[in-house]
């Protein structure tokens, strides 16, 4: 199966997502950070739990645009499983040049806010089991602190120098959290 996304399909995701944002569909960059948490967890969650809050009440215009677009989000799907999987992953971030034109400033709380929604997803347990293991509450921290952000810092952080590593660390948090899940996963499905 071919696992990889063009640029120019993405492009067609991201645009129908952004015409249906008043119906409830996400933006592509929370879908990313919704889908890799959705993928993570201590078990599987089938796209009909899943794919309502991704489109949310999206009208498609044709039988033909509704298939493709669901063929849209499952090779995202896909893809994301690929690069957690390889430990190529890179979240999707949003990012402001204006005034950061050396380094632009990346604005990963789409993403953040979507990893989130996909942990609740599995169920309050989920959290409470990584926040009570040192090693996945550390990886989840980056994520938490960009959203404890007031916001008036969102486009000007307390710390610039902190808040752009907290942002390069979110692709080894999530690559890590699926790792320590996967062994939780496989014993938690062995004595289903």
């Amino acid at each position: 199966m071919n696992h990889m996304m063009n640029d120019e399909q993405l492009e067609r995701l991201e645009d129908f997502l952004l015409a249906h944002l008043e119906d409830g569909a996400m933006p592509l960059d929370v879908v990313q950070g919704y889908l890799t948490a959705i993928l993570s967890g201590p078990q599987m969650i089938m796209p009909g739990q899943w794919l309502p809050h991704v489109l949310g009440e999206a009208d498609f215009s044709s039988e033909s645009e509704a298939r493709e677009i669901m063929e849209l989000v499952m090779s995202l799907y896909n893809l994301t499983l690929a690069e957690l999987e390889n430990d190529t992953y890179a979240p999707m971030i949003l990012s402001m040049e204006e005034g950061y034109e050396d380094a632009p400033l990346p604005l990963p709380y789409g993403w953040c806010e979507g990893y989130i929604m996909g942990w609740n997803q599995h169920g309050e347990s989920a959290l409470d089991d990584m926040a009570g293991d040192e090693e996945a509450a550390q990886r989840l921290g980056p994520v938490a602190a960009f959203l404890m952000y007031e916001e008036e810092q969102l486009l000007n952080p307390p710390n610039e120098d902190e808040h752009r590593l907290a942002a390069d660390q979110l692709a080894d948090s999530a690559v890590a959290l699926y790792q320590w899940w996967k062994p939780r996963r496989i014993s938690l499905q062995g004595n289903a």
